[in-house]
């Protein structure tokens, strides 16, 4: 689990208690359900109306990634690179057909089945960079529902006002 998202939780959470108890208004006052269903549903439902379905999800299940990232281990992938190095000069490249159809990782066994297929290594390398820039511009754009939900939110923040914060009674809207 990541620490510093943790804290940086904790640490938004304390700020926005302590700055609305300092201005004189009750803590109690933030817990106005109604309100924080106006703001976080209009919010999201602002976002989805701008967001491809597919996007959209992708960007739920990226969530955890605040609280647990990907594992990536490099000493793992260059032992695994190593072994299967060693698996092609014994037995040929053929010899790393088993080894593909076991492999977890997707990329690894596209990469690997190209190898077993015959295929040039430009070839397999320009396969291999298409899908990397495909993938990174699928998480890119899923990073970008999160910045639209970020645009659309502080307008909504008004509607939280209106409807509860004893803060926010006084203001003008």
């Amino acid at each position: 689990m990541d620490a510093l998202s943790i804290i940086g939780i904790l640490l938004a959470l304390g700020a926005i208690l302590v700055g609305q108890s300092l201005e004189g208004g009750h803590v109690y006052s933030l817990l106005n359900g109604p309100a924080a269903l106006i703001v976080l549903g209009g919010s999201v439902g602002a976002t989805m109306l701008q967001t491809p379905l597919t996007v959209f999800f992708q960007a739920m299940r990226s969530i955890r990634w605040v609280f647990k990232p990907p594992v990536v281990n490099p000493e793992q992938t260059i032992k695994k690179i190593s072994i299967w190095s060693g698996i092609s000069r014994s037995d040929g490249l053929l010899g790393l057909e088993r080894i593909a159809e076991a492999e977890q990782d997707p990329f690894a066994r596209k990469g690997l089945r190209l190898l077993v297929d015959g295929g040039e290594p430009e070839v397999i390398r320009s396969i291999l960079e298409t899908d990397m820039d495909g993938r990174e511009h699928y998480e890119l754009q899923a990073a970008k529902v999160f910045e639209a939900m970020g645009g659309v939110c502080p307008d909504n923040r008004h509607s939280w006002c209106r409807y509860g914060l004893d803060s926010c009674d006084g203001e003008s809207l």
